[in-house]
């Protein structure tokens, strides 16, 4: 990389801000929102930022043994519209995002894989949130228990052909950011040229 500019000589952007205040704001199952005051240690002025102080979050890629990707639809009230999305959710105190990851796969559709695969993670917005988002990557997933959802939760499962899928998602069918990270880091995984291969030969 070249550097371009800075703010200031000297400017070190890995300095930590010194804390003061915190101010709670609201505080709910998936995130607590606080008011939090620091000072910069290049200026020596105190701001207020926004922070929301959210759990893990894990989103899984999930393919039936059939070779089809695994999409739950589910109305999203952010927008107040339906979305398709691989299977995601929260993970719960003290659960390993690996953990939360097999079960939101189990609760949300019944399927179980026969391999397991880390994709890594992101930092989902670190202007504002503290969290990490980790992917998994779930193959030979069968069917082996009924949808098990929370109470607020309403959602239909689909199986679709890799074709299929990558098409919703070139043309904007798939639109949740997290769930185009989730596949891009598939992309990236060393094994996806042998997986694709092995999608693209399956019978529609």
């Amino acid at each position: 990389m070249r550097l371009i500019a800075q703010h200031s000589p000297g400017f070190d952007p890995a300095r930590p801000w010194t804390d003061g205040e915190v101010e709670l704001q609201v505080e709910s199952r998936l995130f607590r929102h606080v008011v939090a005051r620091r000072r910069s240690p290049h200026t020596d002025r105190e701001h207020g930022f926004t922070r929301l102080l959210c759990p893990a979050w894990v989103n899984v890629v999930a393919f039936t043994r059939q070779g089809e990707l695994l999409l739950v639809e589910q109305f999203r009230h952010g927008i107040g519209a339906s979305t398709l999305e691989v299977i995601g959710g929260v993970a719960e105190p003290g659960e390993a995002p690996s953990d939360a990851g097999l079960r939101e796969l189990l609760e949300e559709t019944g399927f179980r894989p026969d391999r397991w695969i880390s994709l890594g993670s992101c930092l989902p917005n670190p202007a504002i949130q503290d969290n990490r988002c980790h992917f998994f990557l779930g193959l030979d997933c069968d069917p082996v228990a009924p949808l098990d959802l929370d109470p607020s939760e309403e959602l239909r499962v689909w199986a679709a052909p890799w074709p299929e899928a990558e098409a919703m998602l070139r043309e904007g069918r798939i639109e949740h950011a997290l769930v185009q990270v989730a596949l891009l880091r598939m992309f990236l995984w060393e094994g996806w040229p042998e997986l694709r291969a092995r999608l693209e030969a399956q019978p529609s």
